[in-house]
């Protein structure tokens, strides 16, 4: 009689053990099919038939000691998200998307406006164009112009915005010179940004210390570059410079994530910050100007629809005081923005 009612006991404490673990398991959003859900229910059900034993002499739960150790999770799983988001490709993905959303978001789609999203790196562009026996062959070509400004009825695209950062490498000069092109024949001007090697510096930051600017495109390097900006496609094309902040680093209080406590450490250090591409606001100016005023040209200046608002400043303690870390990479003076269009601009 013992014997049948602990067997029947045990079976009981089995059944309520697999239905709680079926219910945990389905929280988890994960399937049976998911790469790592065995090992994730064998985990969470060795958790469960610790918790179920009958220990009567279990000593009490110091909850002091407990708040401990889940403060040291999360600083554990804080520096493993941080080695994450710090990842020069994460970073780049992350750029990418929230780049996109910005302009969708800050887009008035009621005010017939629309945008096509095409995905191609820089490479792939390139091999299209050059695989193509002339450039009316092109995939670019027939998107944004036999498809649309070359039939009747179609919606001419007003410009195209490359999530790219351009050097004065060959290819990357090339392929400026493809994009502006299709961009003059369907006037629709390629808009994107240049790295910082595109200036002969490492970083951004080093922008305000370059000393003669007209002496850095006089060299041999950018031999390509010169001859593209001669060009009369070169009206089409429309290059930004430097990043700027597309986000707040994580923060308890000031940019909360939901899942845990995460403070995101950038420690001062440029690069932990996400960047982004600037030609995202050139564009957001673009679909403003339109929607209020039905063209796009009111996009220069901070009174005539050039100034770009409601952008992050991340304010943080440093040497005990209050540090400021502005919504773009460095400050870019007037004397400075005039030498970079001097040098930029078609002649």
């Amino acid at each position: 009689m013992t014997d049948s009612v602990q067997t029947q006991g045990q079976a009981a404490g089995a059944q309520a053990e697999d239905s709680l673990l079926d219910q945990v398991m389905a929280q988890t959003r994960m399937a049976p099919a998911d790469e790592g859900y065995d090992i994730a229910k064998q985990g969470v059900a060795a958790f469960i038939a610790e918790l179920l034993q009958s220990t009567s002499d279990a000593p009490q739960v110091n909850k002091s000691v407990v708040d401990r150790m889940i403060v040291e999770l999360d600083r554990k799983i804080g520096s493993q998200v941080d080695e994450i988001l710090h990842d020069r490709g994460f970073q780049e993905l992350e750029s990418a998307w929230r780049g996109l959303k910005l302009l969708v978001d800050r887009t008035d789609f009621r005010e017939n406006i629309k945008l096509d999203v095409l995905h191609a790196t820089k490479a792939e562009l390139l091999e299209d164009f050059e695989f193509a026996p002339e450039l009316s062959q092109s995939g670019l070509y027939q998107h944004v112009y036999a498809a649309e400004y070359g039939q009747f009825g179609g919606e001419p695209v007003a410009g195209i915005i490359g999530h790219y950062d351009f050097s004065p490498s060959t290819p990357d000069i090339k392929l400026l010179q493809f994009t502006a092109a299709v961009g003059a024949m369907a006037h629709a001007p390629f808009l994107s940004s240049v790295a910082p090697s595109f200036f002969g510096i490492d970083s951004f930051e080093e922008l305000p210390n370059i000393k003669d600017f007209k002496a850095i495109f006089e060299g041999p390097k950018y031999a390509r570059w010169r001859s593209l900006r001669e060009s009369e496609d070169a009206r089409y094309l429309g290059l930004t410079a430097p990043r700027f902040l597309l986000r707040m680093p994580y923060d308890p209080v000031e940019n909360p994530v939901k899942s845990f406590n995460y403070r995101e450490t950038v420690n001062e250090n440029h690069e932990h910050y996400l960047w982004g591409n600037t030609a995202y606001l050139l564009a957001e100016r673009l679909t403003d100007s339109f929607a209020k005023y039905r063209w796009c040209p009111n996009i220069i200046g901070p009174q005539s629809g050039g100034a770009v608002e409601n952008l992050p400043v991340h304010t943080y303690e440093a040497l005990g005081q209050l540090q400021a870390k502005i919504p773009t990479e460095v400050l870019v003076t007037d004397r400075r923005e005039f030498e970079m269009a001097e040098e930029a601009s078609s002649r």
